[in-house]
């Protein structure tokens, strides 16, 4: 069906047929302007005067360094933030003020501080420590540019003057008590040398090493002694054994004064044996003891052979007893230097204990001794050091004339002002067209041709406010169900989830394929799952049996239910969101409204309109779907008679995850 335009004719009113005989321009007769430039005008007048009315603030400082400079051999010291700390708060003293404000005064230029009073001043100067350095700002900000060099430099004058005081009444104080704590220790030395001397006469202490006394002297002798006579009596014993070992081998053992006697007379022996076996050859013994002079040769070798027996046996004898007496000895002289030396070490322990106690005195005194050096070498260095000299601050920079104010920055006000006197107009402006703007009059349309009185912008708009205009001929037509904008999700990401899920995951991920939304399995329960019967109770708003899913089982029988906290209570439906979207993160997609707890159930309600099930049954597996919804699913139903549902798959095909 085509619709006609009608015509609409355009009467312009009276108030629009002609101009006033002025002439002029309609945006220079219009109330606005002036509307506009009164109250812009006067806001600006206002703030400029304001801006330009404010006292200029002037700023001056001078720096300070709170100790001592540092030679340039050495190394310069780390900040004391304390020692700033005090510096500050001797310098607001109100004594330190007081005769600053009395200096001040006492100038013969006027203007710098006739009148000026210590509250002022304390309202005028700061000070401010300079972080990480030991450097001190004195600032003072005012009207008066010439006042506040003149305050700040009189200020560091008197508190140099007050501190050099200060230093000089606190050195000659230090001084004289390191005088008399000089005089104390020096009489505690002698008293404690005495004491010292008489305790070494009294215990026979001769010498400061403890070795080197009398009695630690004889006590090392006698262990030495007792070591030789122990010595001795081992080697007297060996010896002893060692005869009686030769003896009983059948050795000959003399003295070694007899022992060349001895063998004289055995080689005499010796050679009268081979004589005789020479004549034993040559001669019958009956022929030999008839002869006169062979006969004496057996008579020779007989005696000679019993003194050679008698001297071993004599020799034997002599050496035996006089091993044994050596070493009888050697006894008795290793039993009397032990008993000596028993005695001798009570009367060196004793010796110890008396010596122990010198240590201590002497201690005592090497302690006064040290004290009194380092005393003597502090007095030494406050009278070298420190006696007239200046204190342990110098002035970096003294204050100089500000040429500038600080604030206020009359530049940047004044354009602010004149910004925001820009605004204020146009909000007036603003402000009496809605207060003064009138109800337009109601356009009169007749689509049968009667005339619109008004102007051609009222006309213009009716035109276009026409339900059938050309523009609107032109739209396409407008359905009364919107495309739905949850998305099913493809198989493959599907897959990738359940592959990439842990087990708190994955059960999350199957009860959504299985129809329940997330408020559901927030409220879910163990208790509401029947592993034997593979059945899930679902209960609430739309409480149903739906059938445990394999993979579902599988998981609960091995973890029970995963989706809890560590205390055992379940996740809320905010816990379960964020769950999901690890999942979505681990799986490596993308994190959009297209992935989603609703998008999964839609992929399952899909899943299931595919098989053709009626639709009316879904409310069964998947609880109330409204109206609008199921028209939308309706695009995913096969052609031909539909099933109920025993009659269709109700799970949905899934892979178990290998992390889980």
């Amino acid at each position: 069906m085509q619709y006609r335009i009608p015509q609409v004719d355009i009467t312009r009113s009276r108030d629009h047929e002609s101009l006033p005989s002025s002439g002029r321009p309609p945006w220079l007769r219009s109330s606005r302007l002036l509307i506009f430039i009164v109250s812009f005008s006067a806001c600006a007048l206002i703030t400029l005067i304001y801006v330009f009315g404010r006292s200029p603030v002037y700023q001056s400082y001078a720096t300070l360094l709170t100790v001592a400079k540092t030679p340039i051999d050495q190394r310069s010291s780390d900040a004391d933030i304390q020692h700033v700390a005090i510096q500050k708060q001797i310098l607001f003293g109100a004594e330190l003020l007081a005769e600053t404000a009395k200096r001040l005064r006492s100038l013969p230029r006027e203007d710098k501080g006739s009148h000026i009073a210590v509250a002022d001043i304390r309202n005028i100067l700061d000070v401010r420590s300079v972080p990480d350095t030991n450097l001190v700002e004195l600032v003072a900000e005012g009207p008066d540019p010439a006042l506040l060099p003149a305050l700040i430099n009189t200020w560091i004058e008197v508190y140099l003057e007050a501190r050099s005081a200060e230093i000089a009444r606190t050195i000659g104080v230090t001084a004289q008590m390191l005088r008399e704590e000089l005089a104390e220790l020096t009489e505690k030395i002698n008293l404690k040398r005495a004491e010292l001397e008489h305790f070494r006469e009294k215990n026979h202490i001769v010498s400061m090493g403890r070795e080197e006394n009398e009695a630690l002297a004889r006590l090392r002798g006698l262990n030495d002694a007792l070591n030789k006579a122990s010595e001795e009596e081992v080697n007297t014993k060996a010896r002893l054994d060692s005869i009686k070992q030769a003896i009983a081998r059948g050795q000959t053992v003399v003295p070694r004064e007899d022992s060349l006697t001895l063998s004289q007379l055995e080689r005499r022996a010796q050679e009268l044996r081979e004589e005789l076996e020479e004549l034993d050859r040559r001669f019958t013994r009956e022929y030999m003891a008839l002869t006169p002079s062979l006969k004496v040769i057996p008579e020779k070798l007989a005696n000679l052979q019993a003194e050679i027996e008698r001297m071993r046996k004599t020799g034997q004898a002599i050496v035996v007893s006089e091993a044994e007496q050596a070493y009888s000895a050697a006894r008795q002289a290793t039993q009397a230097v032990r008993e000596q030396l028993d005695e001798h070490r009570r009367k060196a322990a004793e010796f110890t204990a008396r010596f122990a106690e010198h240590e201590a005195l002497k201690n005592d005194l090497e302690g006064l001794e040290q004290l009194f050096r380092e005393t003597q070498e502090r007095l030494v260095q406050i009278e070298a050091r420190y006696t007239g000299k200046y204190p342990q601050v110098d002035v970096v920079e003294w204050a100089f004339y500000p040429d500038h104010p600080i604030w206020p920055n009359y530049s940047r006000d004044a354009l602010i002002a004149l910004l925001s006197s820009l605004l204020f107009g146009l909000f007036c402006v603003w402000l009496v067209e809605f207060l003064t703007r009138k109800e337009r009059a109601k356009l009169a349309i007749n689509l049968s041709g009667i005339h619109v009185y008004s102007n051609e912008k009222l006309a213009s708009e009716a035109i276009d406010q026409l339900p059938f205009s050309q523009s609107a001929l032109n739209q396409p037509p407008q359905y009364a169900l919107k495309q739905s904008l949850i998305k099913e999700m493809p198989a493959e990401q599907i897959d990738v989830l359940i592959k990439a899920a842990n087990k708190k995951e994955q059960q999350l991920l199957v009860l959504l394929l299985s129809g329940l939304t997330l408020q559901e399995i927030a409220a879910l329960q163990i208790e509401n799952i029947d592993l034997e019967k593979a059945i899930v109770t679902i209960t609430g708003t739309y409480p149903r049996h739906i059938p445990l899913h394999p993979l579902l089982k599988a998981s609960l029988q091995e973890y029970g239910l995963a989706l809890v906290n560590p205390s055992g209570d379940t996740l809320s439906q905010d816990d379960l969101a964020a769950l999901l979207t690890c999942a979505i993160v681990d799986a490596g997609l993308p994190v959009t409204d297209d992935i989603s707890a609703a998008s999964l159930r839609h992929t399952y309600i899909a899943y299931l309109v595919r098989q053709g099930v009626r639709l009316s049954e879904l409310e069964k597996i998947v609880g109330y779907v409204p109206p609008a919804e199921l028209s939308i699913l309706s695009k995913y139903a096969p052609v031909g008679p539909k099933r109920g549902i025993d009659e269709i798959e109700l799970f949905y095909p899934l892979a178990p995850s290998p992390q889980a």
